[in-house]
C-alpha cells in the first residue's frame, strides 16, 4: 500500500454496498475517497476539493447519473467522470458516449476500473499540461 495519498476521488451510488467496497478498493490503492449516496449529494459538493474523478452510477433514485453529469459538467467543466451500471443496455452507452465519458459494467471489475482511473489520470496530466 503507498504511504501517502495520491489523489481524492468521488464515489456516487445508492448502493451502501457497493460504496464500501469501491472505497476500500480505492483507498488501498492509496487514494482519499468521498462517498456520496445521491447526485444531489454530489453536487452539494462543489465548490469544494476538487477531485481527480468521480465514479458515478447511472440509475439512482432522483436524477440518473447522465443528468448528474449535466450539472456536474456547468459546476466543472473539467472534472473527469466515470460512468457505472448495474443495468447496461445499448442507449446508455450511446449516451454515455455522446457525453464523452467511459461506462463500466457492474459488477465493477477492479482491476478493469483501476487501469481505467490510471488512464483517465494520464488524460488529466496532459489536458491540464495543455492549458497551462
Amino acid at each position: 500500500m503507498p504511504s501517502a495519498p495520491q489523489s481524492l476521488i468521488y464515489v456516487v451510488d445508492d448502493d451502501p454496498a457497493v460504496l464500501h467496497s469501491t472505497r476500500f478498493l480505492i483507498e488501498c490503492e492509496g487514494h482519499r475517497v468521498e462517498t456520496f449516496a445521491d447526485g444531489h449529494d454530489l453536487l452539494a459538493a462543489f465548490p469544494g476539493p476538487r477531485p481527480a474523478f468521480v465514479l458515478l452510477d447511472h440509475v439512482m433514485p432522483g436524477m440518473d447519473g447522465l443528468e448528474v453529469l449535466g450539472h456536474l459538467r456547468e459546476l466543472d467543466a473539467h472534472v473527469p467522470v466515470v460512468l457505472i451500471t448495474g443495468h447496461p443496455d445499448p442507449g446508455i452507452r450511446a449516451r454515455a458516449r455522446a457525453a464523452g465519458v467511459p461506462l463500466v459494467d457492474k459488477p465493477l471489475v477492479f482491476d478493469a476500473l483501476l487501469g481505467l482511473l490510471a488512464n483517465e489520470a494520464a488524460e488529466v496530466s496532459a489536458k491540464r499540461a495543455l492549458r497551462s
